[in-house]
């Protein structure tokens, strides 16, 4: 079907034209002009449909970041979120005017900005600057999703930055900002004693961030393992279950922990008890080989 006839089913609600055309993809491109017009000047369904389709051109839609930009900042919370989606596969031709909305008043937009970054990683680069000034102070929603970004754009520039802020906030920040670290590897060895003071102290939730954090840096893994068995003994049910999980994922490393995790298979909780087999298959796959045969 001709490209004109798909847009004209889709302005009248057609849901078949509009997944036509989302499958085009970048071959649909002539049609930007009349997709941005509907996203700025038509009815809300209309908006949702031309996002919608948008979003599957990628960087072929860059005619199209103006609108997607109004559409991000309209303050209609599913349409902004669509835009976000469509912005961040446009790629670094939105980058400046998300760039832009991050100093947007409204919190959902500034929270939407920092979606759509991320999810372009690399191509937001230019972002970082402004991304590390809302992870170190704005409201906790904003400042987690820049932590993301961050991680997902990979930048070492934010590396010091997310350090100092991971030392000083901890807490459910400190968690994102471990698996942001977790994501850069052995490029984030530079936060390593940061994340390794909080290994010890009493947030459990963050102190298995940081393990996992580790693990994925490479770097005092041993410590981590103690840590964790700690963890495994004296957490809550759930706590107890992912230091389990978290012992598997050290494998051989985490050979110390085979007596307790042992002794979890009999816990009376079944997701440690799974976990804790798990974790020894892991760790010694022959130990279960030779229960088997036993």
């Amino acid at each position: 079907m001709e490209l004109e006839a798909l847009l004209e089913l889709l302005w009248s609600g057609d849901r078949e034209a509009k997944d036509e055309l989302r499958r085009m993809g970048a071959r649909a491109a002539a049609a930007v002009p009349a997709l941005a017009d509907a996203v700025s000047k038509g009815p809300r369904r209309l908006k949702l449909d031309a996002l919608f389709v948008l979003e599957g051109m990628g960087p072929a839609a860059r005619a199209a970041v103006p609108a997607l930009v109004a559409a991000l900042e309209s303050g209609d919370m599913d349409v902004g979120a669509r835009a976000a989606d469509a912005l961040g596969v446009v790629g670094e031709a939105a980058v400046d005017g998300l760039v832009r909305a991050l100093d947007h008043a409204s919190w959902r937009v500034r929270q939407g900005a920092c979606q759509a970054l991320g999810v372009m990683g690399v191509a937001g680069a230019r972002a970082v600057p402004k991304l590390v000034q809302i992870a170190a102070s704005d409201r906790d929603e904003v400042r987690e999703r820049a932590v993301w970004a961050l991680g997902e754009i990979g930048d070492d520039r934010c590396l010091q930055p997310l350090a100092t802020i991971f030392t000083r906030e901890g807490g459910p920040l400190g968690c994102w900002i471990a698996e942001a670290f977790g994501r850069f590897g052995r490029r984030a060895r530079p936060a390593a004693d940061a994340l390794r003071a909080e290994l010890h102290r009493d947030d459990p939730w963050l102190a298995l961030a940081a393990a996992e954090a580790l693990r994925r840096i490479g770097r005092h893994e041993d410590a981590c393992v103690w840590a964790l068995l700690t963890l495994l003994q004296s957490g809550d049910a759930e706590v107890r279950t992912e230091a389990a999980t978290s012992l598997g994922d050290f494998g051989p490393r985490a050979a110390g922990a085979l007596p307790v995790l042992r002794a979890a298979e009999k816990d009376e909780d079944e997701d440690l008890r799974t976990q804790a087999t798990i974790a020894i298959l892991k760790i010694r796959p022959e130990a279960i080989a030779a229960d088997r045969a036993d």
